[in-house]
């Protein structure tokens, strides 16, 4: 379904810049320490993504509560943030029409930013009685996320008295939080996370599976390519794992300054997944401290681009910018749909080469002359291709990346699954906004926002 090509990173193709296969020997003793730590923590239960594809339990309720409700509603509003919201985004938008939304039901809305502009826009529109709010919080005290839960709740009780709960599916820890608690007390339907998965590792819980079972996806298949993924990458050997490899050439790459990594799917159905890997990326590495409390201030910054849209926006800075950057590159082979570029203006070159020919020959050859334009350039290029854009492939895709990035955690010697960083940026929200027991943060957040005369221009 995937193939992995790192030929572009080497330095048989790129020249210097490149790296040898003997670079990526030489990292033994970490990736053979990694892969045991990875493994046993694993095997303890501390570290579940790679067996989620066997909660059958898990599939069971989702699939449930899905059939028990499809048919009833023409929206669904997924109200989350973050690891709640990117992954089932991104199965959304790889799964379905692109314009869903516009020619079929029920219409899918992802509420994952507090805009108050978007949020009143999206509110006004919504006819209630038709409308079911999928809530996602592990905690249920993300701020984002309950003041949106505040706003849907405060309409449903004025407009459809106590039917609301009908309206209303939480998707939170299993035991604890606020979520949870009104749940239980409120008759509520909800679905767990289970508690040892992160939000930004949990797009194969309920978090991504409900929203795809109520779009008529099939869930079973996206485990399905999840589990045959995993299977290939829990191997030990680097240069059987993909995972392991795409791990290893991020991280010999960062050594040699390369702190971007970009992710450039040529498809727009893939977009999202770019998004969803910057936030798994960015929030995984990006740390101050080691696992042994060094601070080493690592990580790697991930963009999103898209091909070929961004040929004409980004790759000019890729292709002749600093050498600070690896790009990896995913194409599709079989896409599903596609359309033939009429003969309508023989005989003019600037037009005659494109005549009847399909669109995906195109993108095909933009994606393949990008590599090119890369390699040409000494630029760090790995090219991931798809056979083609359904269930099993995107379960697969996540997979490895979630592989990838737990492996890249404990090469570099830090807690691939904690996010101390977002912590002080959330408390500091509560202060502002007048949470008891965070005021006395207030002083704190004052000093830090102080404006130093002459150093603000009004414009």
């Amino acid at each position: 379904m995937i193939r992995f090509d790192f030929s572009g990173t080497t330095k048989e193709i790129i020249g210097q810049a490149g790296i040898t296969r003997e670079d990526i020997e030489s990292l033994r003793p970490l990736t053979e320490k990694a892969h045991a730590l990875l493994m046993a923590a694993r095997k303890k239960g501390d570290v579940i993504f790679y067996d989620l594809p066997e909660r059958s339990g898990m599939v069971e309720d989702t699939d449930a509560m899905a059939s028990g409700l499809m048919g009833h509603f023409k929206d669904i509003v997924h109200i989350g943030i973050g690891g709640s919201s990117l992954g089932p985004k991104a199965i959304f938008s790889a799964l379905k029409n692109p314009l869903h939304n516009y020619t079929s039901s029920p219409r899918m809305f992802f509420l994952d930013n507090v805009d108050p502009e978007y949020m009143a826009s999206l509110f006004g529109m919504l006819s209630l009685k038709d409308t079911l709010f999928v809530v996602v919080s592990k905690s249920g005290a993300t701020a984002e996320t309950a003041s949106q839960f505040m706003t849907a709740l405060g309409l449903m009780k004025e407009r459809l008295s106590d039917a609301y709960k009908d309206h209303l599916v939480f998707i939170t820890d299993p035991e604890r939080g606020i979520l949870r608690q009104l749940a239980y007390e409120l008759g509520i339907r909800a679905l767990s996370i289970p508690s040892e998965v992160g939000g930004r590792f949990s797009v194969l819980t309920p978090v991504g599976l409900f929203p795809a079972a109520m779009c008529g996806l099939n869930t079973k298949l996206l485990l399905e390519g999840a589990k045959k993924m995993r299977d290939i990458i829990t191997q030990d050997d680097v240069f059987k794992n993909p995972a392991y490899l795409y791990c290893c050439i991020h991280f010999l790459a960062l050594k040699r300054g390369a702190n971007v990594s970009v992710l450039m799917p040529y498809s727009n159905a893939l977009y999202d997944i770019a998004d969803w890997y910057r936030q798994l990326w960015a929030e995984s590495l990006g740390k101050r401290y080691s696992i042994d409390s060094r601070e080493v201030f690592t990580g790697q910054t991930p963009v999103k681009a898209l091909g070929a849209t961004d040929q004409h926006s980004q790759v000019q800075l890729y292709r002749e910018g600093p050498f600070d950057k690896i790009i990896n590159i995913m194409t599709v082979d079989r896409y599903r749909a596609d359309t033939i570029i009429p003969d309508v203006l023989d005989g003019i070159d600037e037009f005659s080469y494109l005549a009847s020919r399909p669109v995906s020959d195109l993108i095909k050859a933009e994606a393949r002359a990008t590599i090119a334009s890369l390699i040409d350039a000494g630029r760090m290029t790995t090219h991931i291709s798809l056979d083609t854009i359904d269930e099993e492939t995107v379960g697969a895709l996540f997979m490895f990346f979630e592989a990838a990035t737990a492996f890249m955690g404990y090469i570099l010697k830090i807690n691939p699954f904690d996010q101390p960083g977002v912590e002080l940026g959330k408390k500091f929200t509560f202060a502002l906004m007048g949470r008891h027991g965070f005021l006395d943060l207030s002083e704190s957040i004052e000093s830090k926002l102080k404006t130093i005369p002459g150093m603000n221009i009004e414009i």
